[in-house]
This record gives structure tokens, C-alpha cells and sequence, in this order.
């Protein structure tokens, strides 16, 4: 295929939100070269690499979308791609009203112009979505990506593009035909394991419907959501978010974004859930996603930080709903809500 342009709306920092997809150096799906994002994704039933080169400026942007291998590429394949691409990138959320909404608040004020144009990246799949939130509750993320890379290459498939192999993540409905010991080899918990597999299989059986739940608010789904085992409001939240493009979302259990919203916003005075939730929804509004994803890009490059020194990052887990309320709150995280 010729190679397909993408004007996002501006602005639009390309290369700060493909590096965002690679949280760790562990991941091995997503690249990012000389200004270039790639990954194996399916398209249209077939394996391909979906690349996507930044063109103009943040100020100007446009994106390329090509595939490879090009046999095999039809124009309805062509369109599915740019729109997996378009979705990937949110490249039509319009963040001159998040930089407006947060104009007169000091520190988001200051995150926004030192990230103008960062996107809330999305994962291509409500699979991925799933399966990487639960493997991200309550551990490090650098433990949790590191399993992410395990699952990915002994459960997903690989394409090759001169001369490099690139892997997909793997499906859902190749996961749905798995046990969760499987997983568990890996070194993932049973909590873990079974949680992803049951996942994979509701969406295949038809009781998690993308497309479905695309039309409900944002309660709809995280109530869908936590019906599966293991998923609770921190991991529905963080869907709504990084598959969903929900901008008014803001994950008030994560301790990272709870912990950051006390010291900057309360004068470090602990807070709980409900009274986050709060400040988020007064100051950030429909931008509440935004103003998360902007404190952890802070975290990233260093200008956002919390006492003591070592920021918190992991989640109040769902798996550990089926802990006593005894057990949650000695290790920490027990939900508020």
C-alpha cells in the first residue's frame, strides 16, 4: 500500500506518545525508532507490521500509516489499519480545550505546556487492555512488563519485516483456549492467570462486546467490567482510558495519582478516594484522563515526584478483592470506595 497520511488535530507531540506505549525496556511489542512506531497487529484476519512515521510538526502534524508485508493489503485492510492508527493515537481529542480547561491551575498548567501535544495512547485491543491491567496490578511496573513479555512470546505471533521479527499480542481468542497454569509457568499468580484467561474467554464468548459497551457511559462499563473475576474499578478505569479514549476519567485509586493529588493539591495531607475523585472532578472536568495521563508523564521525566522518595506507581489491586478488609488494609490497599 502507498503510505496513508493522518492529520491529527494540534497540537500533537507524535514521538512523546510512542515512546509512552513503551513503559518499560522489557516491551517487546511496540517500537520506536528515528521517529518511526511499529508493531505486529491483525488486520482484517491477517498478521501485519502497522508502521507509523511522524510528518510536520507538533504545531502542523501529520502521520504516515503503511503496512508490510504489502501482499495482501486491500483497501478495506488499508482502511481498518489507519483506523486502528487514528484510534491508537487519539488523534482527535482536542487538547487546546484541556490547555483552557487547566489554564488557571498552577501545576497542571505547567505539566500541560511541558507535554503539549502528548496523547492518551490507546491499546489497539479491549484483549490487550485487559490482560495488561490486570498484569499491572499491584506490582512495579517493570515486574509486570517483564511478564507481559514472557506472555507475549509464548502466546503471540510473529511477522517479520527486513530482516526483524516483530510480535503481536497475543489474541484472545488464542488465550481463550489455554489454562491458567499455562500462565501461572510464566510466573504469574493464579489470581493473574485466571483473571486473563476468563477475560479472553468472555470476550470471545460474547459477553464483553467492544462495540457494546463503546455506547455506554463510563459506570456502564466498569460495572460490566468488574463482573470479571479479578477486575475492579482501578482496572475498568484504566480501560475507560487506554482502549476506551474516555477523556473524563481520572483512576483515583492509583496511589501514584492519589499520592500526587495530596501533595500538590492538599499540602501532602493524605486523602481519601472519594475526596480525590472530588478535586479531579472540580479542577480537570471531561480533561480528568489528561490531567492523569500528564502527572505520570511528569513522573517519567522527573518534575512530578512524592514523599518519601520512591514513587508509588502500583494500583489498589482488584484481584485482592477476595482478601478479608483485615488483610487489605495491613498490606495498604484497601479500596475506599
Amino acid at each position: 500500500m502507498t503510505d496513508t497520511l493522518i492529520r491529527p488535530r494540534p497540537p500533537f507531540d507524535f514521538d512523546s506518545t510512542a515512546r509512552f506505549f513503551r513503559f518499560t525496556e522489557a516491551e517487546i511489542v511496540d517500537t520506536f525508532e528515528a521517529g518511526a512506531y511499529a508493531r505486529a497487529l491483525h488486520v482484517g484476519g491477517k498478521l501485519f507490521v502497522v508502521n507509523v512515521r511522524r510528518e510536520g510538526t507538533p504545531s502542523r502534524p501529520s502521520l504516515s500509516v503503511s503496512l508490510a508485508p504489502a501482499r495482501g493489503v486491500t483497501l478495506k485492510i488499508e482502511e481498518q489499519a489507519v483506523g486502528i492508527a487514528r484510534r491508537m493515537f487519539s488523534v482527535e481529542h482536542d487538547l487546546r480545550r484541556f490547555r483552557a480547561r487547566v489554564a488557571g491551575d498552577e501545576m497542571m498548567s505547567r505539566l500541560e505546556a511541558e507535554h503539549r501535544g502528548l496523547r492518551l495512547p490507546r491499546w489497539p485491543t479491549l484483549f490487550e487492555a485487559l490482560a495488561s491491567s490486570i498484569l499491572l496490578q499491584q506490582i512495579a511496573t517493570s515486574v509486570a512488563w517483564t511478564f507481559r513479555r514472557r506472555f507475549v512470546e509464548r502466546f503471540g505471533e510473529t511477522v517479520e519485516q527486513a530482516g526483524r521479527i516483530f510480535y503481536a499480542f497475543p489474541t484472545a481468542e488464542r488465550v481463550a483456549r489455554v489454562e491458567p497454569e499455562e500462565l501461572r509457568a510464566l510466573g504469574l499468580t493464579n489470581a493473574k492467570a485466571v483473571s486473563i484467561v476468563e477475560a479472553a474467554r468472555a470476550i470471545c464468548g460474547g459477553a464483553l462486546d467492544d462495540a457494546g459497551l463503546e455506547k455506554e457511559d463510563n459506570e456502564t462499563v466498569v460495572a460490566r467490567l468488574s463482573n470479571l473475576r479479578g477486575v475492579g474499578r482501578w482496572t475498568a478505569e484504566w480501560v475507560l482510558m487506554l482502549y476506551f479514549g474516555r477523556t473524563d476519567v481520572f483512576a483515583a485509586a492509583d496511589l501514584f495519582l492519589r499520592g500526587a493529588i495530596a501533595k500538590y493539591y492538599n499540602d501532602g495531607e493524605p486523602m481519601k478516594e472519594r475526596e480525590v475523585r472530588a478535586v479531579a472532578a472540580e479542577r480537570f472536568g471531561e480533561w480528568g484522563s489528561y490531567a492523569a495521563l500528564y502527572l505520570l508523564a511528569g513522573m517519567r521525566s522527573g518534575s512530578v515526584t512524592l514523599k518519601p522518595g520512591r514513587v508509588l506507581s502500583s494500583a489498589v489491586t482488584d484481584a485482592g478483592r477476595g482478601l478479608s478488609a483485615r488483610r487489605q488494609a495491613r498490606r495498604g490497599l484497601r479500596d475506599e470506595t
